[in-house]
């Protein structure tokens, strides 16, 4: 099955009502324990990294190259659709830097963006991705944001129906990414209230799939919600990221007889790998979640 268009990943959730996961991935522990998952589950599965917690310096000196490179050949071998992507690209430089890569879809991050650069940049990078088939996810709204533990709402904005259209055809973005209550970077006690309505009032007005980020802090319940009212695609980073941190620092607790085994083996001893298990282990539960377990195989 291996490389899927993103189209056609989010095309097929919605006609089956499930949503299709984008586990942010770190390292190639993490998008080989993504891919893993995918396949235990029987999923479709977006892969890829993501800009807004990079150093830019970094992405844009090889970065990006590297992950994609690495996103692709894992993408290749898959047994299950995978899409990949260049998530949240702090510019259009930056994320024109994804076309080519191996990634076969990519987004930039435009929140605090003025409307005439966020449509004309968004519509500026469709026009060039679409050249080299790859798809753009779009966003409009803002969505607050934990900062130090405190919520941050200062520059959050839901998305209206009437913004939404409009900005999906000025742009001809592939999917859009929507603020309905969604809270990014959530790590302590701060439950989002998804707004479902909003989500099936856009949903009726736009004619692209949906997607819903700030994954990590949106509670089961309000997903399963959500995916019904609409959204084929929710983006997880911060709670993967805590999964994996938490497994590896008990690992690391363990005594080191030998480094070449815990560190880089592969084998059953390399603390990354075991670590990897408890972030397969997550992702396949939150694949459960958004309905998606079995869905590559029909």
């Amino acid at each position: 099955m291996s490389l899927v268009s993103l189209p056609e990943l989010l095309d097929h959730a919605g006609k089956n009502r499930y949503a299709v996961g984008y586990f942010e991935s770190w390292d190639i522990y993490s998008l080989e324990a993504t891919i893993a998952a995918a396949e235990a589950s029987q999923s479709p599965v977006i892969i890829g990294i993501g800009g807004l917690s990079s150093n830019h310096e970094w992405l844009q000196s090889g970065g990006i190259e590297l992950y994609g490179a690495a996103s692709r050949a894992l993408a290749d071998r898959a047994k299950v659709p995978v899409a990949t992507l260049f998530n949240e690209a702090d510019s259009f430089a930056e994320a024109a830097g994804g076309l080519g890569a191996g990634f076969n879809s990519v987004m930039m991050h435009t929140q605090g963006w003025d409307q005439n650069k966020l449509i004309a940049d968004t519509a500026a990078l469709v026009a060039a991705a679409h050249a080299v088939n790859v798809a753009v996810e779009g966003e409009i709204g803002a969505l607050a944001e934990i900062k130090d533990g405190v919520l941050d709402a200062a520059g959050a904005s839901y998305t209206t129906p009437e913004a939404a259209e409009l900005f999906v055809r000025e742009t001809n973005v592939d999917c859009l990414a929507v603020a309905v209550g969604n809270v990014h970077f959530v790590t302590g006690g701060h439950v989002p209230t998804v707004q479902v309505d909003l989500i099936k009032e856009i949903g009726n007005t736009v004619d692209v799939p949906l997607v819903l980020h700030g994954g990590s802090g949106t509670p089961d319940d309000q997903t399963r919600q959500a995916v019904e009212a609409g959204i084929t695609k929710v983006n997880v980073g911060t709670k993967l990221k805590h999964v994996f941190g938490q497994a590896l620092l008990a690992e690391l607790g363990r005594p080191v007889e030998d480094p070449n085994l815990v560190f880089g083996s592969r084998f059953e001893g390399d603390a990354n790998s075991r670590a990897g298990v408890a972030l397969r282990k997550e992702i396949q539960r939150l694949m459960d979640v958004f309905g998606s377990t079995g869905q590559a195989g029909r």
